[in-house]
């Protein structure tokens, strides 16, 4: 029933609209603001695939890490040593001595005994709920 109603309430909106063009309107005047391509480093100017530049507002960087010499040493550092990713979790794979370092350095850097890195943010909730629950 519920595969039913997906169903229905999707061909209703796919009806609805199957004539809105509006994107593409954008898009032909070459100024549609969204997915454009970009072709340099992610700075707080951007160069597009046109050859413009172009102010980023949308940047996350906001310590200016994404560019700094340091940290992109490092990254090629840990590429060399590491390869691209750890192709599991810490609990099927195994934990690396950077994911000990870093949690090192944070309990040292937050005046904590200890701390625990998750791999993702989804994860987080879970484990910090467990963890809460035991105190």
């Amino acid at each position: 029933k519920e595969n039913k109603v997906h169903l229905l309430i999707m061909g209703q909106l796919q009806e609805r609209y199957k004539n809105y063009r509006e994107p593409q309107k954008y898009m032909a005047a070459g100024v549609y603001p969204y997915f454009r391509e970009i072709t340099s480093k992610q700075m707080t100017e951007v160069t597009d695939i046109d050859g413009h530049k172009i102010l980023m507002f949308g940047s996350n960087a906001y310590q200016g890490l994404t560019n700094d010499q340091r940290v992109i040493d490092a990254a090629k550092a840990a590429l060399d040593k590491y390869g691209s990713g750890c192709a599991g979790s810490r609990f099927l794979n195994g934990t690396l001595d950077l994911h000990v370092q870093l949690e090192k350095e944070l309990a040292e850097f937050m005046g904590k005994d200890e701390t625990l890195c998750f791999s993702t943010g989804i994860l987080c909730k879970p484990g910090c709920l467990g963890l809460r629950s035991r105190s």
